[in-house]
C-alpha cells in the first residue's frame, strides 16, 4: 500500500502556497485543507480577523484529520502559514497521525517579499494583509528545525519557488 502524504505548507502571506497546492492538485489529485477558508467561513466582515480564533483553528484541525482519516485522497495539502517550528508542532501534534501509514513533508515557498507583497496588493477585503504583517513573517520565518525534540520530524523538506505564479 502507498503511502499518504501530508503536505504541511509553510510561507508568509502571499508567497503562494495556495496557488502552488492549486497547481498540484490539477496535476496530481489530492484536497486541499485551507486554515483561510475555514476562518473566511466562520468570521464576517466586520469582526475582527482573529475573532473566533479558537473556533477556527479547531474546524480547521477537524477537516485535517478527516481528509488524513478518508481513504479518498493519497495527498493532503495543509495550508497555513506555518513559519515557525512551534506552529508546524502545534498542528501536527493535534492530529492523529500514523507515521507507518503516511509521509510528513514540509513545502517551504520561497519567493522575495516584494512579489510577497504585490501578490496581496492584487487581494481583496480579508484576503489583502498588512504589508507590515508580511514583512513580519518574512523576518521571522524559521527554516523547519531538527535542533529541538519537540520540533516536527519531517521526512522530506521541499523547498519550491513560485515566483512564476503571480
Amino acid at each position: 500500500m502507498e503511502k499518504k502524504r501530508i503536505f504541511i505548507l509553510s510561507g508568509p502571506a502571499g508567497v503562494g502556497k495556495t496557488t502552488w497546492v492549486k497547481k498540484q492538485i490539477a496535476e496530481h489529485g489530492g484536497i486541499h485543507v485551507s486554515r483561510d477558508e475555514v476562518r473566511f467561513s466562520m468570521v464576517s466582515e466586520d469582526e475582527d480577523y482573529f475573532a473566533h480564533e479558537d473556533e477556527v483553528f479547531a474546524e480547521w484541525i477537524r477537516q485535517c484529520q478527516e481528509a488524513i482519516d478518508g481513504n479518498i485522497h493519497r495527498d493532503i495539502y495543509i495550508d497555513a502559514t506555518h513559519i515557525s517550528d512551534r506552529s508546524r508542532a502545534k498542528t501536527i501534534n493535534c492530529l492523529n497521525i500514523n507515521r507507518d501509514e503516511v509521509m510528513l513533508i514540509c513545502v517551504r515557498v520561497v519567493v522575495p517579499i516584494e512579489v510577497c507583497k504585490y501578490r496581496n496588493s492584487l487581494r481583496e477585503g480579508r484576503a489583502r494583509v498588512p504589508d507590515e504583517v508580511i514583512s513580519s513573517m518574512y523576518k521571522n520565518f524559521s527554516y523547519p528545525s531538527k535542533r529541538y525534540s519537540w520540533a516536527p520530524k519531517f521526512d522530506e523538506i521541499w523547498e519550491v519557488n513560485a515566483e512564476g505564479v503571480l
